[in-house]
């Protein structure tokens, strides 16, 4: 059984058809043990490849060269590259369902055709960071406001490569979400620690809470 019906793989096919316009590149990274979810994901991963030409799907195992290349220390893993494989910060940690489902495919046609919704003024203060940021947004795949607080980390990664967002789903690691107090999501944990947001807030109050953690 699919794991996107039929209703919905037509409705995306004619979304990524009407507004993709360049080709998209997609990293996986799975393991065989210890990895839940890893399986599910690949199959949603598959199934999306198949409904654009323009997206560009490759696998990885956990260990392998690329692994070190783009720093994945853990498993379901999903990241963007631009066409010459350097990473475009935008990465998914866990597997992509509920309310993340639609963040993904958000990304993908993001990702394709450069469209993000931060107003001029964010883009314009973005450019200014010239220090390597990491935005690491907790996230379960009932919660209905995370998708807005993992598409303003994502963004922000889009339009300046010093900064890495990503999804992490709190349940699938737990370790991670002990480590920085995740009791509520969506959390957005900067720079592993040196600032946090509980909530979806507006991309001022992550930018202003950026400046602060570099400061």
């Amino acid at each position: 059984m699919p794991k996107i019906n039929e209703d919905e793989q037509e409705q995306i096919r004619e979304l990524f058809e009407g507004k993709m316009q360049e080709e998209v590149y997609i990293q996986f990274f799975t393991a065989d043990e210890d990895c839940q979810y890893c399986e599910d994901t690949e199959e949603i991963l598959d199934e999306l490849n198949n409904l654009s030409d323009k997206i560009n799907l490759e696998k990885n195992d956990l260990g392998n060269g690329k692994t070190e290349e783009y720093g994945i220390d853990r498993v379901p893993a999903i990241l963007f590259t631009d066409k010459d494989g350097n990473d475009s910060g935008v990465h998914f940690y866990g597997i992509p369902s509920g309310h993340e489902f639609n963040t993904l495919i958000e990304g993908i046609v993001s990702m394709s055709n450069g469209e993000t919704e931060l107003s001029e003024d964010i883009i314009e203060e973005l450019k200014n960071i010239d220090e390597e940021v990491l935005l690491q947004v907790f996230i379960t795949p009932t919660c209905p406001y995370c998708p807005r607080a993992v598409k303003v980390a994502h963004e922000m990664a889009m339009h300046n490569p010093n900064i890495k967002g990503e999804m992490v789903e709190a349940i699938e690691f737990p370790d991670l979400s002990s480590k920085f107090d995740v009791s509520g999501v969506p959390k957005t944990v900067i720079n592993s620690g040196a600032e946090e947001q509980v909530g979806a807030v507006p991309a001022k109050t992550i930018l202003d809470k950026i400046k602060t953690s570099i400061q």
